[in-house]
């Protein structure tokens, strides 16, 4: 009997290996950096937004980003949700740049710079006037890896941007 269950053991042991075998390594999560958001264009009565992204893998494979979601905010004011314009593939020990496409109604930084006068914002003269962001959200990789990011800084509504 002791040698049915050993051989037992063996083959649930060896079950076991290769079921940690087949799922290969994990992967660590690459990093998320937002480097810039910025207004593209006035469109009408829409405002066109832009962020570009910094991903860094430090892993020993490719991984590629199927997603990006986040939340812009101005001046505390929800304005828009941002979405990855197309996936990036990411090299193995690399980086890439991913882009961020946003649009709002006008409506939404006037509400913004409102509230920014509110707070007593002051521009200098001869100064592009600068209304506070927030950006964050989630990177999605095509092995289902949830990455969160966030940023904060100065949106130049001349379409220059500096961070905090």
């Amino acid at each position: 009997m002791s040698s049915q269950v050993a051989r037992a053991s063996l083959v649930l042991l060896c079950a076991l290996l290769a079921a940690c075998a087949a799922m290969g390594p994990r992967l660590a999560a690459p990093k998320v950096t937002v480097m810039e958001v910025r207004v593209l264009r006035l469109d009408g009565t829409q405002a066109v937004f832009g962020a570009t992204v910094e991903l860094m893998n430090a892993n020993s494979t490719d991984v590629e980003i199927q997603g990006l979601d986040a939340a812009l905010t101005i001046e505390d004011e929800p304005v828009a949700t941002a979405a990855l314009v197309s996936p990036v593939r990411v090299p193995a020990g690399g980086g890439a740049t991913a882009e961020l496409s946003a649009q709002a109604g006008v409506d939404a930084l006037m509400r913004a710079a409102a509230t920014a006068m509110r707070r007593g914002a002051v521009t200098p003269p001869g100064h592009a006037p600068t209304l506070r962001y927030s950006i964050a959200g989630v990177a999605l990789f095509s092995d289902g890896l949830r990455v969160p990011f966030q940023r904060g800084g100065e949106l130049g509504l001349a379409g220059s941007q500096g961070s905090k």
